[in-house]
């Protein structure tokens, strides 16, 4: 989860559709939090998932060097042996 309230972080701006702003303003409300703590809730837990689910962000974050990888026999999708 991202630190909040720190002093001296960047000031962004961005532009929203009158439904996303609506969602942001209403869960800020009834998460008695600010729209800026939402903002960067949602995206931090975009970016865990992403990585998750091993989706593109994973190669250009330079994290699968966390990752072993099996370079022996493997099965493709189609049950077909692949030796290397």
């Amino acid at each position: 989860m991202p630190k909040i309230n720190t002093v001296g972080k960047p000031v962004r701006s961005f532009r929203l559709s009158q439904e996303c702003s609506g969602q942001l303003q209403l869960m800020a409300h009834t998460m008695g939090r600010s729209e800026s703590t939402i903002i960067e809730v949602a995206l931090d837990r975009m970016f865990r998932e992403e990585l998750r689910f091993n989706r593109s962000i994973k190669e250009r974050a330079g994290l699968e060097d966390q990752y072993r990888v099996d370079h022996g026999d493997s099965e493709n999708e189609n049950g077909i042996q692949n030796h290397r």
